[in-house]
C-alpha cells in the first residue's frame, strides 16, 4: 500500500512538473518580416511622417533587428533616413514581447537630425522599451501589433 502511494505521489508530481515547464516555455522565435509602414503623427502643430521600408527580424537567442529605411517628413523637411536598431527581446505573456533597444546604427545616407525620429516614435531609442503582440493568423500570416494597431503583417 505505502509503495503505491510513493508511485501515485512520483507520477502526480512527475505530471506537475511536466505542466509548469510546458507553461512556462516559450517557443522560439524564428521571423523575418518586412513591409511598407506608413505612419503619420499629427496631433500637434508640427506634423511628422515616415514612409519607407521596414525590415524585423526576430533570433531564436531572444536578439533581433529591425532596419528602417524611408523618408521622414516634418513640417516643410524632408529627409532620408536608414538605421538599424538593434534588440532584445523576451516573451512577457501569451502573445506579448518586450523588446529593449540595445543598439542604433544610423547608416551613411541617414539625414535626419538627432531628436527628430526619437520625438515622435517612442520607445525606438537606446535603452527603452517597447511591448508588442506577435500574433498567427489562422491563414499562418503574423501580425506584430502595439497597443493601438497593427504595424506589420507578414505572410508568405
Amino acid at each position: 500500500m505505502c509503495k503505491k502511494l510513493g508511485l501515485i505521489a512520483a507520477f502526480n508530481l512527475i505530471v506537475i512538473i511536466l505542466a509548469v515547464l510546458w507553461y512556462r516555455y516559450t517557443p522560439p522565435l524564428s521571423v523575418t518580416c518586412e513591409g511598407n509602414l506608413d505612419f503619420a503623427d499629427r496631433r500637434e502643430e508640427n506634423n511628422f511622417s515616415f514612409e519607407g521600408e521596414i525590415v524585423m527580424r526576430f533570433h531564436p537567442d531572444g536578439s533581433g533587428y529591425f532596419t528602417l529605411n524611408g523618408n521622414v517628413f516634418q513640417a516643410l523637411q524632408d529627409w532620408n533616413v536608414s538605421r538599424q536598431e538593434t534588440f532584445s527581446w523576451r516573451h512577457m505573456h501569451d502573445t506579448l514581447y518586450e523588446l529593449t533597444i540595445v543598439k542604433v546604427e544610423r547608416f551613411g545616407h541617414d539625414e535626419l537630425p538627432k531628436g527628430v525620429f526619437e520625438k515622435y516614435v517612442a520607445g525606438l531609442t537606446l535603452g527603452q522599451k517597447r511591448l508588442l503582440t506577435i500574433e498567427r493568423t489562422p491563414q499562418e500570416a503574423m501580425v506584430i501589433s502595439n497597443f493601438y494597431s497593427p504595424l506589420l503583417v507578414c505572410s508568405e
